[in-house]
């Protein structure tokens, strides 16, 4: 992996994400051969609604889903959101609320080709459109994006 991409995303982030991507939170860097992943542990937990509007807002990441395993109100949600693959920066992340509902822990992978992006954005899709409660991107609308 380009240690440059994880540098600028670790330079970018906090300014992007105040409160959610800081230097002190960044729990893991684990580097693999097509991506890296950095784990936050977020200073103060957050509702993943607030958390998904962030990401939309701040980041002008596009949101693929919001998923919820069961009717109950208790159940984890699960959210992901992506980059558009027309900015130099190949970025999926991912968050899902814990027991208190709130998000307390953010995913934030970073690819070094488009291919493979869209491979892990296409599985992360089609595991948790089977959910109970499920709103979230078509898959001709993701794939279209990256044309």
């Amino acid at each position: 992996m380009n240690h440059l991409q994880i540098d600028n995303f670790r330079a970018l982030a906090p300014i992007r994400l105040p409160g959610i991507t800081e230097p002190d939170g960044l729990e893991y860097v684990d580097d693999y051969d097509d991506y890296a992943l950095l784990t936050y542990l977020l200073p103060k937990p957050v509702d993943i609604q607030d958390l998904m509007d962030q990401l939309e807002d701040n980041m002008g990441l596009n949101i693929l889903y919001h998923s919820r395993n069961s009717f109950s109100e208790s159940s984890p949600q699960h959210c992901c959101a992506y980059s558009s693959p027309t900015y130099e920066a190949m970025y999926k992340f991912n968050a899902q609320t814990g027991a208190d509902g709130k998000v307390s822990t953010l995913y934030v992978y970073i690819f070094e080709s488009l291919e493979v992006m869209l491979e892990y954005l296409k599985e992360d899709l089609r595991q948790h459109s089977k959910a109970a409660q499920f709103q979230g991107m078509e898959l001709p609308r993701l794939v279209a994006d990256f044309m």
